[in-house]
């Protein structure tokens, strides 16, 4: 007999729902009976692994020109496609990595700092920041934008920047009401929110002691911040090491460690983020990892922390970017 799957329990049907890992099977599966997508909203959309975005690279900026449609691919779920974009924000650019939307500007050296606006690509939302004091990283949905001589944050609760000096290249973390600014080599500076300096922590010695830095990245990762250092190679032997930010009454100093748990770590040619495995299934992602883009080519690459092992990734495109896609609204 043929079996009318509309009639199964909706309980059962949001179960599964929360099992996809792929956004595009997803969005089929709302698609498959009128009260199955009457029943699950969007915003019900398991978590997701991030993308790989196709990019191009615009001078020395190496910002991406947002085109009539973007290439992605998913290293975890094999899910490939193409992002159409409004006409709207076409010629528009970005710089990865993002969550979600887009940080747009029409030029990041002039027009960055008077008009800037948000974009998701999967559903077409965009609005426009309100005027900022320098270039931005927003918080709470989180775009980062590196190699500035200064930047922001948006705390969308209260429509306001919290504005703080930076330095051109240092990396950037904000957790907890506090600003973190570094660079390979140098003291790691702390500021709070209204830019005065509250903390310094003193560089680390073996970075001090070499000719060239490493790339160095702070992350917010569960609850503290990463220092995480690459050391590039000629051939497949780069490697990374990671340290913790520890404190005590008196000062911070970094630890260095060989294990973040269940976390994962993207890397970008200039910034990062951190996700944990346990939103995942088991044979999607393993915890204690770092996915990064070989800075030289762009190419995804997979460090093992505790084997101290790198892959490189199969991708189709010469010059991408990490994506998180979601469907969720910002504005209701």
């Amino acid at each position: 007999m043929k079996r009318d799957w509309s009639d199964i329990p909706l309980e059962l049907v949001h179960a599964i729902s929360k099992r996809i890992p792929g956004l595009c099977d997803f969005v089929r599966f709302r698609a498959a009976y009128k009260k199955w997508h009457s029943s699950i909203p969007l915003s019900d959309a398991p978590p997701q692994l991030p993308w790989l975005l196709e990019g191009n690279v615009d001078g020395q900026a190496k910002t991406t020109n947002l085109q009539g449609e973007h290439r992605f691919y998913s290293l975890f779920t094999g899910e490939r496609g193409t992002i159409y974009v409004k006409p709207s924000c076409q010629g528009k650019k970005f710089r990865g990595p993002s969550h979600g939307h887009l940080l747009l500007c029409k030029s990041i050296y002039t027009s960055f700092r008077l008009s800037s606006h948000l974009f998701n690509p999967l559903t077409d939302e965009e609005f426009l920041l309100p005027p900022q004091p320098s270039p931005t990283n927003w918080q709470w949905q989180p775009v980062h934008n590196c190699g500035f001589e200064s930047w922001a944050f948006y705390d969308a609760r209260y429509s306001e920047w919290i504005a703080a000096e930076r330095r051109f290249s240092h990396s950037c973390a904000y957790l907890g009401g506090l600003i973190f600014s570094s660079r390979g080599g140098d003291c790691t500076e702390i500021f709070n929110v209204s830019g005065l300096k509250v903390h310094e922590v003193p560089p680390l010695l073996e970075e001090m002691q070499i000719r060239w830095p490493p790339t160095s990245y702070l992350i917010e990762s569960d609850g503290g911040i990463l220092r995480v250092s690459l050391y590039l190679d000629c051939s497949d032997h780069s490697y990374f090491r990671i340290y913790k930010l520890m404190h005590d009454e008196t000062i911070c100093f970094w630890e260095e460690t060989s294990n973040i748990g269940d976390q994962v770590l993207f890397l970008d040619v200039a910034d990062g983020f951190s996700m944990s495995a346990t939103s995942f299934p088991d044979d999607l992602i393993k915890g204690n990892s770092i996915y990064f883009l070989y800075p030289d080519n762009c190419q995804p690459c997979r460090y093992d922390i505790q084997q101290g092992s790198m892959e490189r990734l199969l991708c189709p495109f010469q010059i991408c970017t990490w994506f998180v896609p979601t469907l969720n609204r910002v504005l209701n």
